[in-house]
């Protein structure tokens, strides 16, 4: 599944030829990421729109040298916080005067949160802002590498439950179409899901931009093709591989223990 390598890691500082190579299959969101006019997520407006007073950023990181290694890292929010409790995310937080630039930010935080070491990863660039009005925020995504599995831990046991590492591929991953679905809140369609082993339930803005990443790599299944075959009712004929599309993935309610909007009694 992996394609060719062919690039190398940039880190925070610029290229440096001593570097390793960048695994293949994490080339072309590389790409997209040094471009940085790439939107990952378009969500829906849930309220009325505010003032844009907050910008952040969030980590994007994913580990290992190859393909059937690879890893996304994730969180899972404390039990106790205000907004969002017990829901997944990509490490990250608001932007600070003292910081460089929203890629300092997204490896500030993931310092602060999940006890990354900068060291151990390189950045590979920012996907393009996205406004989040009804939030009054913009959140910039940056995208980095590390290419051994990084040491973590929860730095902040009131932000960070625990940290999560989600494989790209094999059983039990973020490809296996046993653990994808798509979300309903109250039957009112929220996007996508990954339900993995260990309770990793992953949905909301933090699915669309696994799933905004995943497209990129070419490992997200076409949804909009199967959901085309399934509207239509005709069932992809197995002995044709021109005209096999797996069946639409099933719908699924979030569970009222990771959709709270406040602090846990």
């Amino acid at each position: 599944m992996s394609r060719p390598d062919g690039a190398r890691a940039t880190g925070a500082g610029g290229d440096a030829p001593d570097r390793p190579e960048l695994p293949g299959f994490l080339r072309p969101l590389a790409e997209r990421a040094r471009a940085g006019d790439h939107t990952l997520a378009l969500p829906r407006s849930p309220g009325p729109a505010r003032e844009i007073t907050r910008r952040s950023a969030v980590l994007l990181l994913v580990s290992g040298a190859s393909l059937e290694e690879a890893e996304l890292v994730v969180e899972e929010r404390g039990h106790r916080m205000r907004s969002q409790p017990g829901q997944f995310a990509l490490p990250g937080g608001g932007v600070e005067p003292e910081d460089a630039d929203v890629r300092a930010t997204a490896l500030r935080e993931a310092r602060e949160e999940i006890g990354l070491d900068a060291g151990q990863v390189h950045v590979l660039g920012e996907f393009a802002p996205i406004r989040m009005p009804w939030r009054g925020q913009v959140v910039h995504p940056v995208a980095a590498w590390a290419p051994r599995r990084p040491d973590l831990a929860v730095g902040d046991p009131v932000e960070v439950e625990r940290v999560v590492r989600l494989p790209l591929v094999g059983p039990d991953s973020l490809t296996d179409p046993s653990c994808r679905f798509m979300g309903s809140f109250d039957g009112r369609a929220v996007g996508p899901v990954f339900s993995l082993s260990q309770d990793r339930f992953v949905w909301g803005f933090t699915a669309m931009l696994v799933e905004g990443a995943l497209e990129i790599m070419g490992l997200a299944p076409d949804d909009a093709a199967r959901e085309a075959r399934a509207a239509a009712g005709r069932a992809a004929d197995a002995s044709d591989e021109r005209s096999a599309v797996p069946a639409a993935p099933p719908r699924i309610e979030i569970p009222p223990e990771r959709r709270r909007e406040g602090p846990r009694a």
